[in-house]
């Protein structure tokens, strides 16, 4: 048994539960949030975020994983608020998304790296409230200033111990370059999650990213594009049938609140982008390609507490 950080305080990772590993309580571009404050009242995305998260609740989800970056407007105080208010257990992000991170542009990369440890070890800002992951990403090739980004990150995981749940482009490959930076830079890839593996169709890549030693982040259910729920559900089942159970989380990326697109698109374009398809959908659908319930608790449940067992810096 570890003890872990969330929004609200310490558990045990034996009350982690039924864990989705990449969520999001709120989705947006920070300078909007900074600039335009009137046009996204915390009050009313708080609400909308409670509402959606004691759904998940009640659906049989323990815990959600936030992987909001720093700069898609991640908001500590309203994920702690909403953590409060439903009931659910949220783990807060440190790290960053594939943007060009200009306030480090031409700062050391141990800058950024100093800055993830004191959020892990001190907490966000002057809030008390402490990381327990990081973020971070590459999406169609991996350039310079990303590569600084995702060497930065693994220095932070390393002098903390926290996983490391990441972006990528599968249909780049993306996930084997970040591979090669973080065992370049001595991590041990099974603290690592290789984050929208479920957008590949390529069984070879996602065994190739598990033979590697990291799990593969089966974690855009729901959206519909690049792949149905359908086929995400029954490349899970194959990966299972060889073997893969113990390498493998499940999630959705979904937002309560997402401020890219209106509501009412977002509605018509991914209904079943919630907190609830994997409990309430998935999990029958992978029950009906013969996945045990042994198996789908290893994933739901027994991945992300060895994961989270995990924290001790090395």
């Amino acid at each position: 048994m570890v003890t872990i950080q969330t929004a609200t305080g310490p558990i045990d990772t034996a009350d982690l539960g039924f864990t989705l590993m990449h969520e999001h309580v709120r989705v947006g571009w920070g300078p909007m949030f900074q600039q335009y404050p009137s046009m996204f009242p915390k009050d009313k995305d708080l609400a909308q975020a409670v509402e959606r998260l004691k759904a998940a609740k009640a659906a049989g989800v323990t815990t959600i994983v936030d992987l909001t970056p720093i700069d898609l407007g991640r908001d500590v105080t309203l994920i702690a608020d909403a953590a409060r208010l439903s009931g659910m257990q949220i783990i807060v992000p440190t790290g960053f998304y594939y943007s060009i991170p200009f306030g480090f542009f031409i700062r050391d990369a141990k800058d950024m790296t100093d800055l993830m440890v004191r959020d892990i070890t001190e907490g966000v800002d002057t809030t008390g409230i402490r990381a327990n992951v990081i973020k971070c990403a590459t999406e169609t090739e991996m350039h310079a200033v990303n590569e600084k980004v995702l060497r930065a990150s693994a220095q932070a995981h390393r002098q903390t111990g926290v996983p490391i749940c990441t972006h990528t482009h599968p249909a780049s490959r993306t996930g084997l370059d970040q591979q090669r930076v973080f065992k370049d830079e001595g991590c041990d890839l099974g603290r690592i999650v290789i984050g929208h593996s479920d957008d590949s169709d390529d069984i070879g890549y996602l065994e190739t990213i598990i033979q590697n030693g990291s799990y593969c982040g089966m974690d855009r259910f729901g959206l519909s594009q690049p792949r149905t729920s359908e086929q995400r559900a029954e490349m899970v089942a194959k990966l299972v049938e060889k073997g893969y159970a113990d390498r493998i989380t499940l999630s959705h990326d979904s937002c309560c609140c997402f401020h890219w697109a209106p509501e009412e698109m977002l509605k018509s374009f991914a209904p079943n982008w919630r907190m609830t398809h994997i409990p309430q959908d998935i999990v029958p659908m992978l029950r009906g390609y013969g996945v045990s319930d042994a198996n789908i608790t290893q994933m739901t449940t027994g991945n992300p507490r060895r994961l989270f067992e995990m924290n001790q810096p090395y």
